[in-house]
């Protein structure tokens, strides 16, 4: 892997820039509030803009009473990603291809959110929060073959190391690699990743090798290569902007598959099942007496995400048919360690792709709750799902725009 000195990036983070603006809420009631005590963030796009417009509001609670876009939020400038490490909640903004702005916030005793710091890099593709710090990564898919990444200090804000990982060498097939997602078990960062071609105007997203999965493995922070694990029985493991791997309390990794690989002619690629996999936190590979095939438990359906709620339960989004392009969503709960199956119920019928939390939905760990946003054609809500009873319940209801990520911080 190749060293990228601090000193070239050391430019991106000279300047201070305004990235959000607040929009008008003077007609508002400031109640303020005491330290410690919690609010959510849910990011809205307000119905009468654009998908690019987001607005961050604050709520009290998730499960009842409603909140309005309209006079209310912070605006956001262009489409963003949001993470929130450390009781802080992180806005990147997706600079296609450009400077990546990144605004921080808190919430004050005001109880309002206050931005407390900005600063910039790259337009990355990987974002995820590492040890208690945030890793970020810029994955070309064509022309250049040096992914770089970043590691930013959510102490300082700033970023404090930095590198570069050839991505044509480290897929060593003709290919490229494309991380995912990052995910820490123990000391070792694990980076699964999809072979692509990356053919500048033409066939950038195409591959050879549709039926193997793959995770290279680095020692943290020092992003040292140590092997690349593989195996054969499903596809790579989740998608682009999508991390699709979760660290348990066990120490162990899980990982869905959609394994819904398509050529140019939408033909259905893959010959292997939508699964979930195992990687053994003690060995850092690839469980092979584990293995969760979902199309066979749902009926032929296959999973494009999931939310872990603690204690091996996930709630799985699901779709039931991958060879047609019927993108009918559904809601699965999901037990990894017994491999258990059931369809949600409670919720909206004819659910679409965008009927869901595009950006991060929330779950407080507490082995069964994950809130979801679901925007349907009777409103934008909040649901709560039970990832044990396999039930959701609409709760907030969010006036006048879509719901596009949940999270929370407590007041400073």
């Amino acid at each position: 892997m190749k060293r990228i000195k601090f000193s070239v990036f050391a430019m991106l983070l000279m300047g201070v820039i305004t990235t959000s603006c607040d929009k008008s809420d003077d007609s508002n009631l400031v109640i303020p509030i005491e330290k410690g005590e919690e609010r959510y963030v849910i990011a809205a796009v307000p119905v009468e803009f654009s998908d690019t417009a987001d607005y961050l509001l604050t709520a009290e609670s998730l499960e009842s009473g409603s909140i309005t876009t309209s006079g209310n939020g912070i605006e956001q400038d262009g489409y963003r990603y949001y993470l929130t490490v450390k009781n802080k909640f992180y806005s990147m903004l997706y600079g296609q291809g450009g400077p990546g702005a990144v605004t921080t916030y808190g919430l004050s005793t005001s109880g309002k959110l206050t931005k407390t710091n900005d600063f910039v890099t790259e337009t990355v593709q990987v974002i995820s929060e590492i040890g208690g710090d945030i890793m970020l990564c810029k994955v070309p898919r064509s022309g250049q073959t040096e992914a770089r990444w970043f590691n930013v200090s959510t102490e300082k804000n700033e970023i404090v190391n930095s590198g570069a990982i050839d991505i044509v060498q480290l897929a060593n097939n003709g290919e490229r690699a494309h991380f995912t997602g990052f995910t820490l078990v123990g000391n070792k960062l694990i980076a699964p990743y999809m072979s692509i071609r990356g053919v500048a105007g033409g066939d950038v997203w195409g591959t050879s090798f549709p039926n193997t999965t793959w995770a290279a493995v680095y020692s943290y922070p020092s992003m040292t290569l140590e092997k690349v694990i593989t195996d054969d029985r499903t596809s790579y493991l989740g998608g682009y902007y999508l991390n699709g791997l979760v660290r348990d309390e066990k120490g162990d990794a899980y990982g869905f598959s959609s394994a819904n690989v398509k050529g140019d002619q939408d033909q259905l690629l893959t010959t292997k099942p939508s699964a979930i996999v195992k990687i053994d936190g003690k060995s850092i590979d690839f469980d092979k007496n584990y293995f969760f095939n979902l199309e066979q438990v749902s009926g032929g359906a296959y999973i494009v995400d999931f939310k872990y709620a603690g204690n091996g339960n996930f709630i799985a989004r699901m779709i039931n048919d991958k060879a047609s392009n019927n993108d009918e969503i559904k809601f699965a709960a999901i037990n990894v360690y017994n491999k258990t199956f059931q369809w949600v119920t409670g919720l909206p019928s004819n659910l679409k792709d965008s009927g869901f939390a595009t950006k991060g939905d929330y779950a407080p760990m507490d082995g069964k709750t994950v809130y979801v946003g679901i925007n349907a054609p009777e409103g934008a809500y909040v649901y709560k799902f039970d990832a044990v009873a396999a039930t959701a319940t609409r709760g907030l209801k969010v006036e006048g725009g879509r719901i596009t990520a949940i999270s929370k911080v407590s007041a400073e």
